[in-house]
C-alpha cells in the first residue's frame, strides 16, 4: 500500500506540474503578446544602414559580420580574479566575456572602506570575498571590451553595505557620505560612466542613522562629484514589477519626486530577484510575472522617458535537478526576450554567473547560469543563443551593379569584408539607434 501512494503521489507531482507549464507556456505563446514582441525587437533593436562600395565591374562578395551589441547584456563581476585558481579565473573570465558586455563592479562602502580612511581601490589591496578591488575589474574590463558600472555609491542596508564603524550621529554621516561621494567621482568618474547611485531605498533600517532625505541629498552630491556626462540611477527591488500601484506604486512617486527637485535621475533599475519558492512556483504556475504584468510594469516606468536597466536578476533553479534547470532556462529565455523587446530597456543584467558564488544565503537558489564547475546550464546555453546568434546579424551575398548596399541589422559594431576578384577591402560600421552616431568608422 506504502508503495502504491507513492506511486499515486509521485504521479499527482507530474500532472500538477504539467498543468502548471501548460499554462505557463500558453501564456507566452498567446498571439497577442508574441506579436508584441517580436514586432518590439525588430522595431527597436534593429534598423538600416547603407555603405559605399568601390567601382568594379564584375561581381563583389560581401560578407557582413557583427562583432558586438549597442545594447547592454551584463552580469555582475564580483568574483574576478576571486576563484580558489588561476584556471577557474580564466574560466570565468573567458565565460563572462563570451556573452556579456557590461559588469557590475562592487563599490560597496562596508567592504571598499573596512577600516575608516583604509580604501580597497588597488589591484594589491586585502582580499575579500566577492568584492574584487574595483581596479581589478577594470582592467578585467579593458581586456575584454566590457562596459563598467559601479554599484552601488549609496545603501543603507547594515548588513550588506554599511560600515561596521560607521557613527551613529546622523550629522557625520551625512558628510561621510559626500565624502565618499566625492573621493569615488574624482578617482572613477572618468573610467566608469553608470553608476547606482542609492540602492533599494524603500526599504528602512532604524538602526542606520540615515540623514532625513538621504537620496535627494546623494543625488545632488553625485551631480557636483562626476562628470555631466555620467549616467546617474536609482535602483530598487523586485516588489515594484508587482506592486504594480500605477503612477501611486511608492517607486514610481520616488523617481517623481525627486525628478521635481531637479535630481538628475538617468536611467531606472528594477531588480527580478526570485528570493521565494512561493514566487517562483507562482511564476511557475503562471499567475504571476506574466507578460501583462512585466509589460505593464515596464510601460509604467518607461512613461518617465528614462532608460531602463533590468538591474539584477536572479531566476533559481528549482528543483535543483533537469527539470529545475530547463524550468530556469525556458523562463530566461521568455523573459530575456520580452525585455528585449520594449522600447525603454535599455540593459538586462543577470546577477550570479556561477552556482556557489551568491552572498552568504542566496546560494541555496542555484540561481547561475553555469555549473559551479563551470559546466553550461540550459540558461546560459539560451541567452548564448539569443545574444550571439538569434540577436547578431551575419550577412553573406553576391552583388553586381550597385556602388552601394543597403542592409538591416541589430544595432552594433560590424565588419564588412568586400570581395572584388583579388582586391578585398574592410570596413567597419556602427549601425545605432541614435541615427547621428551610425555610419562608417575609421581605423
Amino acid at each position: 500500500m506504502k508503495k502504491i501512494a507513492s506511486l499515486f503521489i509521485i504521479l499527482i507531482h507530474f500532472l500538477v506540474v504539467g498543468a502548471q507549464q501548460t499554462r505557463l507556456d500558453s501564456l507566452w505563446a498567446d498571439a497577442g503578446i508574441e506579436k508584441r514582441i517580436a514586432d518590439g525587437i525588430e522595431m527597436h533593436r534593429k534598423g538600416d544602414i547603407i555603405f559605399n562600395i568601390p567601382t568594379y565591374k564584375g561581381k563583389s562578395e560581401i560578407t557582413i559580420r557583427q562583432i558586438n551589441h549597442e545594447f547592454q547584456f551584463g552580469a555582475n563581476a564580483f568574483m574576478v580574479k576571486g576563484m580558489e585558481s588561476e584556471t577557474r579565473n580564466r574560466q570565468y573570465e573567458d565565460s563572462f566575456s563570451r556573452v556579456f558586455n557590461l559588469a557590475a563592479v562592487p563599490f560597496y562602502w562596508q567592504t571598499l572602506e573596512p577600516k575608516r580612511g583604509i580604501l580597497r581601490y588597488a589591484a594589491n589591496s586585502e582580499k575579500i570575498y566577492r568584492r574584487p578591488p574595483p581596479d581589478v575589474v577594470l582592467e578585467f574590463c579593458r581586456k575584454y571590451n566590457i562596459i563598467p558600472k559601479g554599484h552601488t555609491l549609496v545603501w543603507n542596508n547594515p548588513t550588506h553595505a554599511v560600515p561596521t564603524w560607521m557613527p551613529k550621529d546622523t550629522v557625520e554621516i551625512e558628510k561621510l557620505i559626500s565624502k565618499r561621494i566625492s573621493e569615488i567621482g574624482e578617482k572613477y568618474g572618468k573610467d566608469i560612466t553608470t553608476w547606482d547611485v542609492v540602492n533599494e531605498a524603500l526599504h528602512y533600517f532604524p538602526e542606520v542613522a540615515m540623514p532625513s532625505d538621504f537620496v535627494y541629498k546623494s543625488f545632488k552630491a553625485a551631480m557636483k562629484s562626476f562628470p555631466a556626462s555620467t549616467k546617474l540611477m536609482i535602483n530598487e527591488v523586485t516588489s515594484i514589477w508587482q506592486n504594480n500601484q500605477q503612477e501611486y506604486s511608492p517607486y514610481y512617486m520616488m523617481i517623481q519626486n525627486l525628478l521635481l527637485r531637479e535630481c538628475k535621475i538617468d536611467a531606472i533599475g528594477m531588480q527580478f530577484h526570485f528570493f521565494s519558492e512561493m514566487l517562483h512556483q507562482n511564476v511557475s504556475a503562471g499567475t504571476a510575472m506574466t507578460p501583462k504584468q512585466l509589460f505593464a510594469a515596464l510601460d509604467l516606468y518607461g512613461r518617465f522617458n528614462k532608460p531602463l536597466h533590468i538591474s539584477e536578476i536572479t531566476i533559481p533553479t528549482l528543483p535543483y535537478n533537469a527539470e529545475g534547470q530547463l524550468i530556469q532556462s525556458k523562463l530566461t529565455r521568455n523573459f530575456y526576450r520580452l525585455w528585449f523587446s520594449h522600447p525603454s530597456v535599455e540593459a538586462i543584467i543577470w546577477w550570479n554567473l556561477v552556482d556557489g558564488t551568491a552572498v552568504k544565503g542566496e546560494d541555496k537558489w542555484n540561481g547561475g547560469l553555469l555549473n559551479n564547475d563551470f559546466s553550461a546550464k540550459p540558461s546560459y546555453t539560451a541567452l548564448n543563443g539569443l545574444i550571439n546568434e538569434e540577436w547578431k546579424t551575419r550577412i553573406d551575398t553576391t552583388i553586381s551593379g550597385k556602388d552601394n548596399f543597403l542592409f538591416r541589422g541589430f544595432f552594433g559594431d560590424y565588419e564588412v569584408t568586400i570581395k572584388q576578384g583579388k582586391k578585398i577591402t574592410k570596413m567597419k560600421l556602427r549601425l545605432s539607434r541614435d541615427v547621428s552616431k551610425s555610419g562608417t568608422v575609421l581605423n
